[in-house]
This record gives C-alpha cells, sequence and structure tokens, in this order.
C-alpha cells in the first residue's frame, strides 16, 4: 500500500514533506521526489570559533599532512598527521596536550605512508598505518595498547575502513585479490565488522566486487568512474550504497534488508569538455614521467568514461541525527591550478561544498553549503560535536591555505535542526542512526 505523506503545493515553499513511503515484503521505501522539506534560504549558517595550525610558531601548531581528525566525548581533538608521524592531542578549546609516535616500525611508531584515524568503543582509538600494513589501537589518554596486522588473508586485500562515531563500531570492506594469470580470487567483496584488537565479530556483507562491474575489455586502461559498492556503519546494522545509483539499502542486525532510502535528481552529464579534462591530466603525468609515445599511446586509447557522473561524490553522518550527501563538481568547473590535484587512479569525481541533508526519519530537508569541504583528490573529514551544557552543534573541518598550510577548524552551526521541525511520529520513522 502507497502512503503519500505529504506533498508540494505548486507555489511557495514547502509546507509539507515532498516523498512517500510504502511497505514492500516487510522492506520500507522512503522515497524524496526533490522538494525540500526546509523553507527557502540556507538550513544552516557556519560560523568559524577558532582553528588549530600556525605557518609559524610553536611546532606543536604546525602541520605536515593532516590525515585523520576525531572528537572525542569529552570535546578533546586528535589529530594524525601522517608527515609528522603521530598524533597529537588538544584541548576542547584547541590548546596543544600531548604527541603520540613516531617515525619507525616498532611500537609507538608509524610509517612513512598515510595515517587513518577511526574511533572504537570508548574513545579507543584506532589508526590504519599503510605504510606498515598494520592497524594501531591507541588509548583516549594516548597510551599505546597494541598492533595488529592489515595484510591479505583469505585471498582478499583491505579497500577501506568504515566507522560510526555514534556507536564505535568499525568495519572493513575486502576486495579479493587479482592472481598472476589475471583472474580474481573470488567475485565478491567482503564487508567485515570487527573489534578494536582487529578480531572479526561478524560477516556483515558479501556483494558483487567493483572489479566485476568494470565497463569495457581488456583493452580498457582507466575508466571514469567505476561503480562500487560503499558501506557504512549505521546504528546496529550497515548502510551500503551502489556508486551509480541515488538510492542507500539499510541492512539490520540480522543482515536483512529492511530500508531503501532514494533521492530523485537528474543524471549529471560527462561532457567532452570533462573528458578533455582526464585526457589532458594523463598527457602531462605522461610528459612528467617520460613515457615513450608509443606507451602513452596505448595508455590514452585506453580511458573510457561514463555517460553521465555517480549522482554524489561521499555521504556522512551529520548534526542531531541528519544524514549529509555531498554533490559532485564537474571537471569542467575547475581552473588550471585544481586540474593539477587531480589524482588520476580516484574512482570518486570531485566535490562541491554543497550538500543534500535528510533528517533522522531520512526524509529530504534540503541543501547546504558547509565551508571549506569542496575537494578534488581528498575527502574531507567532518566531525561533529554537541555542547549538551548549551545545546549547541560544532563541525570540525581540515583546511589549507593558498601556501599549503593545514588547519583544524572549528565552526559552531546555527540554524534549524531537525527536531526543530514537526516530524512524523517515531512509529512512521524508527531511524537507523
Amino acid at each position: 500500500m502507497l502512503a503519500l505523506l505529504a506533498c508540494r503545493g505548486d507555489s511557495g515553499p514547502a509546507s509539507g514533506w515532498d516523498g512517500a513511503v510504502r511497505d514492500s515484503a516487510r522492506i520500507e521505501i522512503i522515497e524524496n521526489f526533490g522538494a525540500p522539506l526546509w523553507p527557502e534560504g540556507p538550513g544552516w549558517e557556519f560560523t568559524e570559533v577558532f582553528r588549530i595550525g600556525a605557518a609559524d610558531g610553536p611546532p606543536e601548531y604546525q602541520f605536515g599532512h593532516i590525515t585523520g581528525l576525531y572528537v572525542l566525548s569529552d570535546g578533546r581533538i586528535v589529530i594524525a598527521d601522517m608527515v609528522g608521524h603521530h598524533l597529537r592531542f588538544y584541548s576542547p578549546g584547541g590548546v596543544y596536550e600531548r604527541t603520540v609516535g613516531r617515525e619507525g616500525q616498532g611500537p609507538g611508531e608509524f610509517g612513512n605512508g598515510r595515517l587513518a584515524l577511526f574511533l572504537g568503543p570508548g574513545d579507543t582509538l584506532v589508526v590504519y598505518d599503510r605504510a606498515n600494513s598494520r592497524a594501531n589501537v591507541v588509548t583516549p589518554d594516548g597510551t599505546w595498547l597494541e598492533s595488529f596486522s592489515t595484510l591479505p588473508r583469505d585471498g582478499h586485500r583491505l579497500g577501506y575502513w568504515g566507522n560510526s562515531p555514534q556507536t564505535g563500531r568499525i568495519t572493513t570492506l575486502h576486495n579479493p585479490l587479482r592472481q598472476s594469470d589475471g583472474t580474481l580470487t573470488d567475485t565478491l567483496d567482503i564487508v567485515l565488522e570487527r573489534d578494536v584488537h582487529g578480531a572479526i565479530l561478524d560477516t556483515l556483507a558479501q556483494l558483487p566486487s567493483y572489479l566485476t562491474f568494470f565497463p569495457g575489455g581488456p583493452e580498457t586502461f582507466r575508466f571514469y568512474y567505476v561503480t562500487a559498492w560503499w558501506h557504512r556503519p549505521w546504528g546496529d546494522g550497515l548502510l551500503l550504497n551502489r556508486t551509480d545509483q541515488y538510492r542507500f539499502l539499510w541492512h539490520g542486525p540480522d543482515g536483512a534488508l529492511r530500508r531503501i532510502v532514494s533521492l530523485a535528481r537528474e543524471p549529471l552529464a560527462i561532457t567532452d569538455e570533462d573528458r578533455s579534462v582526464i585526457v589532458g591530466r594523463w598527457e602531462a603525468t605522461l610528459r612528467e614521467n617520460r613515457v615513450s609515445a608509443e606507451r602513452a599511446a596505448e595508455i590514452l586509447s585506453g580511458i573510457r568514461f561514463g555517460d553521465n557522473y555517480p549522482p554524489f561524490a561521499w555521504f556522512s553522518y551529520g548534526p542531531a541525527g541528519t544524514f549529509l550527501v555531498q554533490r559532485v563538481r564537474p571537471l569542467r568547473d575547475l581552473d588550471a591550478e585544481e586540474q593539477k590535484e587531480i589524482r588520476l587512479s580516484l574512482m570518486v569525481p570531485p566535490a562541491s561544498s554543497e550538500w543534500d541533508v535528510f533528517d533522522r526519519g531520512w526524509r529530504y530537508l534540503g541543501g547546504v553549503v558547509i565551508p571549506e569541504t569542496e575537494w578534488i583528490g581528498t575527502v574531507p573529514s567532518l566531525r561533529f560535536f554537541l555542547d549538551r551544557a548549551t545545546g549547541t552543534w560544532y563541525m570540525y573541518t581540515i583546511w589549507s591555505d593558498e601556501l599549503d598550510i593545514e588547519y583544524v577548524i572549528r565552526w559552531r552551526i546555527d540554524g534549524r535542526m531537525p527536531d526543530d521541525i514537526e516530524a512524523a511520529s517515531a512509529d512512521e520513522f524508527d531511524g537507523a542512526t
């Protein structure tokens, strides 16, 4: 049975939710048709409160390259710096407290590569150290506990991590290995739930590998943009998305599909101008690396493009149980300097600072511009924190100035949160956040 909860009028701002909820074989299907629930105008406004970082001054406030950021439950800020090979802890007000780690391969040391930071139960920190093929476990006070291996196992390699700052759940997606004869060890990607010690708690999903989605034959060198599965722990279940669809699938604790959420959005075409940007970057890269003309021609002839961009670039947790989906920024909109930042291996297109916002009932609220979140090659770390004493929400982002000096900025969020909007009953929306 189709239940239309609200519809858009012919004129004026939306007075109710423009969407529908229906049930199909015990699966709740939530369709957003595109009109925002928020009235016209910005839903949120962001005001900078302070920033951590400096071009000159004490070394405790200078960063090499920030690759991880989390806010602990008491408001303290933890920052991972891959150039410094360490974590730094700051007070809720941004005052330096301590440094944990140094370069190396032993206990208390990080390798010479990217450090990804995740938050487990009880504010336990897990630091993925790609160079050393391990994850390191650090307590909220900075004590180094242990490490566990992230090397390939059972025919799969580690693809990427998912983390829920609300619950501390950690998940990892693993891709099948390609064997010497070119075949895959499996056709499935596997999503595992882990504890902070690396032990596997559960197999949450088995999904057709992105390698099986790959369009084109053996002559294809690189495809923009390959379809893949993304995952994120959400509440006590798992949120999945196939990157060619604006549709999210929520599986409950038993692994069964319980909810499908979608937003109607016209596809964004990949134009000849977009294609020329990628081809131009490849040509420049091949010249810089002095690749032979014959090999360069072979590589360029193997570049393929889809007809349309993915419907979004990234998704994230938001304040007050909201769900944030970042919009794509077409390649044709990049200036000459920005085009130089394109990562040719990246399966995700550049992203704008515009985000779609959904409430905890998965109703489309509207769009917001979130400052300092536009990106080309590196996905932003958005972290949100509620000051319960004042009821104020804050956001933390990583920002680089024109000299590539990096900072962590704290923003105050002003505006209407979903709880301020007349919502459907808890029986209708039992949000999975």
